[in-house]
C-alpha cells in the first residue's frame, strides 16, 4: 500500500499533526469507551468509584457517546473565531 505525502505550510503542520491523529484510536479512547460501558452496566456512582473519577467526567462523556470509538476522540481546546 502506498502512503502520499502531503507537504504542509509551517503554520498548517500543527494542524495537520492533529488531522492525522483524530484517525488514531488511542488507549484514552479505549478508557471512555469501557468506563461508559460500565456506567450503564452499574450506574454513574459505581462507576465513578471504580474508575477514581467524578460523576460529571462520566455525564459528559455518556452525551458525547453515539456508538463510535471517534466520538470519544479529544477535540480542539482551540477557541473559535468570531468575524468583526
Amino acid at each position: 500500500m502506498a502512503c502520499d505525502t502531503v507537504e504542509l505550510s509551517r503554520q498548517n503542520r500543527k494542524a495537520g499533526a492533529t488531522l492525522f491523529a483524530m484517525n488514531k484510536i488511542t488507549q484514552t479512547m479505549l478508557y471512555r469507551q469501557s468506563l461508559i460501558q460500565y456506567a450503564k452496566k452499574h450506574g454513574v456512582t459505581k462507576a465513578a468509584i471504580r474508575y477514581k473519577t467524578n460523576r460529571q467526567y462520566i455525564y459528559r462523556w455518556l452525551k458525547r457517546y453515539d456508538g463510535t470509538l471517534q466520538s470519544l476522540a479529544d477535540r480542539s481546546h482551540r477557541p473559535h473565531s468570531h468575524p468583526n
